[in-house]
């Protein structure tokens, strides 16, 4: 009787641990995270400049590049290179905090990208700042 439920607490004890390795590197999407429906405002800081996004066309262009992000929790990590800092607002005067390098933080929370999303960041950053 020992020895089955020995067994049966390594077991669970088996499932426990594939099941949790499962579920921390599943993919996780902005959305899941962010309800894109309510946001009203986005400021995006490059260095000491920043752009306001605050046309829905400008942001809608925002939203589909957090969209295509493929996301996994990640432990804290020390990175450096190319950073924006990005703040959400929200109809309900809620704000979200992101951190995009080539992984993100968002709200304080670590997750690795599927890949470096600087580049589509910057894009629109400049097409922001250029605009009129």
């Amino acid at each position: 009787m020992k020895k089955k439920l020995s067994w049966l607490c390594i077991v669970i004890v088996i499932v426990f641990c594939i099941s949790f390795f499962v579920w921390r590197n599943r993919n996780i999407r902005v959305a899941d995270i962010i309800d894109f429906d309510t946001i009203t405002k986005v400021e995006i800081w490059l260095n000491d400049d920043s752009v306001t996004l605050t046309e829905s066309e400008d942001i809608k262009k925002f939203t589909d590049i957090l969209d295509a992000m493929k996301l996994k929790k990640k432990l804290r990590t020390e990175s450096d290179g190319f950073v924006f800092t990005i703040v959400i607002y929200h109809e309900n005067n809620d704000k979200n905090h992101l951190t995009l390098l080539e992984d993100i933080i968002v709200d304080e929370q670590y997750y690795g990208c599927d890949r470096d999303y600087c580049d589509d960041m910057l894009k629109l950053y400049k097409s922001v700042q250029s605009s009129p």
